[in-house]
């Protein structure tokens, strides 16, 4: 085993902590992209899908006879032919019910928009009109779209073979549930919910799929934002061999999660594809696909009890929550089973009773979607501690100082068995009030409302849950060729995260190379390493990225570094490397570039000395050691805890690592319209060390801008009948400019024990704040008349309605 890793302050200190430029600007500003939109090839058909416009109904005849006759269509695929070249689409984490569920609906369909026939055309124009011509009989059933009528017993059957539609249920206790209860001077309930929404990446779902009946190769262009599951399920799905699935993926624009499983889509394209052997067949999801059927976030409704003391400190909570995971078991119980791994949040709370169910309704699917259950677990808590606070007559700032968990006391080891690597809780909070100047913003809280305005501060501290789990692993091959320029390849897609960037800027640390002589390569299966884990997700790059990247460089560092000892004539440990210059500690002008050695390396490989492999490529797969323990611990406290999983595959690892923010708000409710203004936000984040702070930042608003969309106005509305009435951006509304305020943003840091750098994550963790944020700001605004927001969003209508009432 290579010895674990260390980077020094001293090996960084070009380029990791700074706002390098982002190295994938210039070509993607300048339209040099290639978006699977952007590729032509020859030989290609279009393809347009026909869907169902009903939530429930027998599929009694799919007529494709009409359509086969038209003029420019190539080939037709329906449930038959489903049925003939594939599998059913597999679960992710229910697996007590078997799949019955293909790429193209069969016997029934179950939502709205679900695939029912696909046309491959000449054109795009011609396939979408070709869906005309295709003659389905359904037997319309009556849907089922709320999730607590669904587990009646009397309730229609998404699956009748299931006999239910419960599929899941998450049941844990942990400490002196009841005898804490006794105890508490104060013993309140709230039911709080969480609706469906997306997070609506810029580009949808595309591929180009081609297949070779001789070789039997199926080549994938995709923007799939996970290759390795990718991979292995499409090979399971077709019976092909996964090494003659060829996946290639360049310019993904954006995935938020709803790019991980695209099986519907890459299968129906596969099944053409194998029917018309040597075509390339390319489908693109238009933003009505997307919405209706590309994945949603599982709904949420949760009934809370808590008991806490009168001086605000919490004893103990139990919760009963539903989670809607529309029609589907491809990703159905991962919500639910998410909320285990956040259950206490960031404060110290040992008695915890918890019940989770996974309920199937015809509604559209659930899907990843930058968080998946984190962003309900941090909603349900954070209400919470504020409903004890409002209770209580409590500053919402003190009762979270009166329950965090303490610096002193990391590595902590949550109720439910996960362990925290580090923190400093009170930190963050004690900055984010003096950032936000929080004394003085509840004086001109107080000076508004004597005014007659609805105004309203909103605080939130909580948990991420970063770097994905702690037993993930991820593949990194770094190359310096014979003219002494670096190619990096990884397992994970750059989608608008930068990892380009932060891999170069690793790279050039470590290694110690200019990072104009580093080129990262796109994602190609043939060429790149990849892992069953291999992807972008879970701020997964933040952990078995960095650490493959880091753990690469430095073999090859010390490649480069021996031979370079050869070249100069010194020992190895007089060495240094920097600026693509190796060159003597002892006497700096003895030196020798990168590119020369790459060229003496490959003329001439006896220069090496010893065993060592003389070429300058390292291929690293793996994990930082330090994380690997922490997940076997989890794994332990696991097995001894009173946690029991009814249904299902298990509970989900601890994450690698656990970043947490604070977020405050000021908001100013409109009395007439009850629309919502944000006069201020501010941040403050310990994601541990950081690699480029510019990125950082990025990131930050890009995420709190979600969740402000979130909190204020995104809602996948169906009505009784499970018809979808936000199909479009007419109805699915989205935050502008003007809905989005300066966001003042700070950090505090506590590195990661886990890391190699330190580091943390942020790409998911502040979308989740602003759900909280903007709910305790409102029921501040609206104090004087008592409201209280039990279900987001908080829509003018919502708000109207909560003033009248009171």
């Amino acid at each position: 085993m290579v010895e674990q890793i260390q980077v020094t302050q001293e090996e960084r200190r070009n380029y990791i902590g700074t706002s390098l430029r982002r190295v994938e600007d210039k070509r993607l500003l300048t339209g040099n992209t290639n978006f699977v939109e952007d590729l032509r090839v020859a030989d290609t058909v279009f393809v347009a899908i026909l869907r169902s416009p009903y939530a429930h109904a027998r599929l009694l005849k799919v007529d494709v006879s009409r359509v086969r006759k038209m003029e420019g269509v190539i080939e037709v695929a329906t449930g038959d032919d489903a049925l003939k070249y594939s599998q059913p689409l597999p679960p992710y984490a229910i697996s007590k019910f078997p799949s019955e569920e293909y790429c193209l609906a069969t016997k029934k369909v179950r939502y709205m928009g679900e695939p029912v026939a696909a046309v491959a055309a000449i054109s795009p124009e011609l396939a979408e009109d070709a869906l005309e011509l295709i003659d389905v009989e359904y037997e319309p059933l009556k849907p089922v779209v709320d999730p607590e009528s669904a587990m009646s017993k009397d309730s229609p059957l998404v699956y009748d073979s299931f006999g239910t539609n419960v599929v899941g249920h998450n049941h844990g206790k942990w400490g002196d549930v009841e005898g804490a209860f006794k105890q508490a001077d104060v013993v309140l309930k709230k039911r709080v919910g969480l609706q469906r929404y997306s997070s609506t990446p810029l580009e949808s779902v595309s591929v180009i799929a081609t297949y070779d009946d001789i070789s039997g190769e199926l080549t994938l262009k995709s923007n799939a934002q996970m290759p390795g599951h990718v991979m292995m399920t499409i090979s399971k799905i077709f019976g092909i061999p996964s090494n003659s699935v060829h996946l290639i993926i360049n310019d993904i624009g954006g995935g938020f999660g709803l790019k991980t499983r695209p099986w519907r889509q890459l299968s129906i394209a596969t099944i053409l594809a194998m029917k018309l052997p040597g075509m390339n067949v390319k489908y693109l999801e238009d933003r009505t696909e997307h919405l209706s059927s590309g994945g949603q976030t599982a709904g949420l409704m949760a009934d809370i009890e808590v008991a806490a003391k009168k001086d605000g400190k919490i004893l103990a909570f139990r919760f009963r929550d539903i989670n809607n995971d529309g029609a589907s078991l491809t990703y159905a119980g991962t919500y639910a089973s998410m909320h285990a791994t956040l259950i206490s949040g960031c404060y110290k709370i040992n008695n915890i009773e918890w019940d989770s169910y996974t309920v199937l309704t015809n509604e559209c699917p659930s899907m990843p979607n930058r968080g998946v259950g984190k962003p309900g677990i941090v909603y349900i808590v954070e209400r919470m501690i504020e409903t004890v606070a409002q209770e209580l007559k409590m500053d919402p700032a003190e009762i979270r100082f009166r329950n965090f968990i303490q610096p002193d006391e990391f590595p902590y080891v949550t109720p439910s068995g996960r362990i925290y690597d580090s923190g400093n809780y009170p930190a963050v909070l004690k900055k984010a009030l003096e950032v936000s100047g929080y004394e003085e913003m509840k004086k001109e809280r107080d000076r508004l409302k004597e005014q007659g305005r609805l105004v309203g501060i909103g605080i939130t501290t909580y948990i991420h849950g970063a770097s994905a789990t702690a037993r993930e692993i991820e593949g990194i091959t770094i190359n310096i060729d014979p003219r002494g320029t670096a190619s990096v390849r990884s397992g994970s897609p750059d989608m608008g995260t930068s990892h380009s960037t932060a891999f170069v800027q690793i790279v050039s640390d470590i290694v110690g190379m200019k990072p104009d002589d580093i080129r990262v390569h796109p994602f190609d299966s043939y060429y790149s390493p990849w892992t069953p884990f291999s992807g972008t997700h879970a701020n997964k790059f933040s952990g078995p990225d960095v650490e493959a990247a880091v753990m690469a460089a430095k073999l090859l560092r010390q490649k480069v570094v021996t031979n370079a000892a050869a070249m100069l004539k010194t020992g190895p440990e007089d060495i240094e490397v920097s600026e693509s210059v190796a060159f003597s500690k002892t006497n700096p002008e003895n030196k020798v570039t990168i590119q020369d050695i790459a060229k003496a390396t490959y003329q001439n490989p006896y220069l090496v000395p010893g065993k060592i492999d003389p070429g300058l490529e390292v291929t690293w797969i793996g994990n930082n050691e330090s994380a690997v323990k922490a997940f076997d611990a989890t794994k332990e406290i696991e097995t001894g805890a009173t946690h029991q999983l009814v249904t299902g595959s298990g509970s989900p690892t601890g994450y690698m690592t656990y970043p947490n923010s604070a977020h405050v708000a000021l908001i100013e409710v409109d009395r007439e319209t009850g629309i919502i203004s944000i006069l201020k936000y501010f941040v403050v984040h310990d994601i541990g060390n950081v690699i480029n702070p510019q990125i950082v930042q990025g990131q930050l608003h890009g995420g709190v801008a979600h969740g402000i969309g979130v909190a204020l106005m995104e809602d996948f509305v169906y009505d009784e009948d499970g018809q979808l009435i936000a199909s479009s951006f007419a109805n699915y509304l989205k935050p502008t400019t003007m809905e989005i305020p300066n966001i003042v943003d700070d950090h505090v840091v506590t590195p990661s024990p886990r890391s190699s750098l330190g580091i943390k994550g942020i790409g998911e963790g502040e979308t989740f704040g602003p759900l909280v944020t903007m709910c305790n700001a409102v029921e501040d605004a609206l104090s004087e008349y008592g409201a209280k927001v039990s279900t987001l969003p908080l829509t003018p209508e919502k708000i109207r309605n909560l003033i009248n009432r009171a």
